[in-house]
């Protein structure tokens, strides 16, 4: 429904209890077999986040409306610094402006291949850390509607904003490549991640717990 935020399966169980009567004053006491499924479906959300990739291989399918909408509007819903939103989302299609738009950047291959990308304006006000967070949401939506993805960075901004006719006060640094992965499409670089050992420090840096 336009407007409300979508509920995941536990929050609309519980809102369909509440219509039942089981309202906050009567707690709801949840069965073990009930919790037990909660817990897993976290799980399975965290371990969803953890195998986020990007992947730069996409065939020429273009994304369908549902899936664009599903990914655009998780975009719209990302958090924001004091919920400005200060943020707009300009979708490129067309083969010769996503060559265009490729041009603004270095490593841009994924936008020339890419069935859509989506590039991330930042209006007056606006700030890099809401469009690194708008990016990642971006590219979590896309995975859960099945559409791979890659995180674009445009180096030459100006050129950019002319490529997009951005207006006076609005720039635009980042893009997010989409498209449904090729069979066996994989990351470019392929391992794993630095231990929490060498990247954690605790109240200050070089200190451990």
């Amino acid at each position: 429904m336009p407007g409300k935020r979508p509920c995941c399966t536990f929050v609309q169980t519980i809102n369909d209890q509440a219509k039942s009567g089981l309202t906050a004053a009567k707690p709801v006491r949840l069965s073990r077999s009930w919790l037990s499924s909660l817990i897993l479906l976290c799980m399975n959300n965290y371990d969803f986040v953890l195998s986020l990739r990007a992947i730069r291989g996409y065939g020429e399918q273009p994304i369908s409306s549902e899936h664009m909408a599903a990914i655009l509007e998780a975009a719209r819903w990302t958090g924001s610094s004091k919920n400005k939103q200060n943020w707009a989302f300009v979708v490129v299609t067309e083969r010769e402006q996503l060559e265009r738009v490729a041009a603004c950047g270095r490593f841009t291959d994924p936008v020339r291949n890419s069935a859509a990308t989506i590039v991330i304006v930042e209006e007056p006000g606006g700030n890099e850390f809401d469009s690194g967070r708008v990016a990642q949401n971006i590219m979590l939506a896309a995975k859960a509607v099945g559409v791979a993805s890659c995180p674009i960075t445009l180096h030459h901004r100006e050129r950019a904003g002319a490529v997009v006719d951005l207006g006076e006060g609005r720039t635009c640094h980042y893009a997010v490549a989409l498209g449904y992965p090729l069979p066996g499409a994989e990351p470019a670089v392929l391992g794993g991640r630095k231990p929490l050992a060498e990247l954690v420090h605790w109240q200050s840096y070089g200190s451990n717990r």
